[in-house]
């Protein structure tokens, strides 16, 4: 309490660089917890086996982060920070993978990969958390690029909304909450999506998009006005909007060059247009370019997700997978921390002892670390 006062005073207030007791915890790693939404990999599937429509492929991914969303807010508990170097890889029943690891410890930092079933798909990017206390409750919003990358060659970049708890200090029960918005571009095939978390405004009282928990997207399709050769009135589609050529479809599994597939995106300005319009940014005026709305979505994160009148997923109905930790993990691994052990077994006194040793540990390595790199 005494490190929290000072924190609160100083207006230094880190959550993710404060030490706390033992006691809020729960016995797994940031690393475990990252990938509590990535249990519905049949999804990702579907998504795999649309390469002929790239739209339909994008509304699979979309459903697939938000049928997740529920999960990653199922606990309140803390779990541990993770430890430089710190890893931890599991498996789902249908043999998807995925292998996770902490490289940088002041920003905390996780990279991670989950490999789909075949290599049908890979998920890959990195989750740099940040946590602030609002005065009744706590946000967090986790930064780093995130993609995915099909065997074919498509490749969808994933923005994430930020989470909320609120209501930890009485007042009734703690509650979950989802706000801002998830983005989803697809640069080859000119395509993006924004989906809006929380409610909707101007819709009617008591209808599901006056919910806190609703959901609201739409999905728009990149188109030039004025091409060269065609009326200048007409709408023109843009020449990334053409699917992935057939040699790109038939190439293996090749994660390289996503740093080239962020500046192409960029270049065509596909985040900078709100979803509810068609005109785009002044950049997208100067090059005419309009964005032509194609579908849209309405649910709720902890329901269901409807496509216009088809409904891609609901929560009563499909089953996620649970992951199952590597029976012959990396010493590295979290399932090896003496605290989260301890805790797991029920000895908060050892546990408390184990989680100090190992910050004193990480302190001592990150002075060790600066005098090197100093001279």
């Amino acid at each position: 309490m005494k490190g929290i006062g000072k924190n609160l005073l100083t207006g230094n207030f880190d959550l993710l660089k404060l030490s706390l007791p033992v006691a809020m915890f729960e016995p797994r790693s940031y690393l475990e917890k990252l990938a509590d939404p990535w249990v519905f990999p049949y999804f990702l599937d579907r998504a795999a086996e649309t390469s002929d429509d790239p739209e339909l492929r994008m509304k699979w991914v979309i459903t697939y982060l938000v049928a997740g969303f529920h999960l990653a807010l199922s606990r309140f508990q803390k779990p541990f920070n993770p430890i430089l170097g710190e890893t931890w890889q599991a498996s789902l029943p249908d043999g998807s993978r995925v292998y996770l690891e902490q490289v940088s410890h002041h920003p905390p930092i996780s990279v991670f990969q989950l490999i789909g079933k075949g290599g049908k798909y890979l998920f890959e990017g990195q989750s740099e958390p940040s946590v602030a206390y609002k005065t009744n409750g706590i946000k967090t919003a986790a930064k780093g690029h995130r993609a995915l990358r099909f065997a074919d060659g498509g490749i969808i970049e994933i923005q994430y909304p930020f989470y909320s708890i609120k209501g930890l200090l009485g007042g009734g029960a703690p509650r979950a909450e989802i706000g801002g918005k998830a983005v989803f571009t697809d640069a080859v095939n000119g395509l993006k999506a924004e989906v809006h978390f929380g409610k909707v405004e101007g819709a009617p009282a008591g209808s599901m998009l006056a919910r806190s928990d609703a959901v609201q997207g739409k999905l728009m399709r990149m188109v030039t006005v004025g091409a060269s050769g065609s009326d200048e009135n007409s709408p023109v589609r843009s020449s990334i909007g053409k699917p992935p050529s057939s040699q790109a479809q038939a190439s293996s599994l090749s994660w390289s060059g996503s740093m080239g597939f962020s500046k192409l995106s960029k270049s065509f300005n596909l985040l900078t247009t709100a979803p509810n319009s068609s005109s785009g940014s002044d950049d997208d005026d100067r090059n005419n370019i309009v964005w032509e709305p194609v579908a849209s979505c309405t649910g709720n994160w902890l329901s269901f997700l409807d496509w216009e009148d088809d409904r891609f997923w609901t929560v009563s109905d499909d089953v996620p997978f649970h992951w199952q930790p590597d029976p012959d993990p990396l010493p590295s691994d979290s399932r090896f921390r003496a605290d989260l052990a301890a805790l797991a077994a029920g000895d908060v006194v050892e546990a408390q002892k184990a989680k100090e040793a190992l910050e004193n540990s990480q302190r001592a390595d990150a002075k060790l670390r600066k005098l090197a790199t100093s001279g």
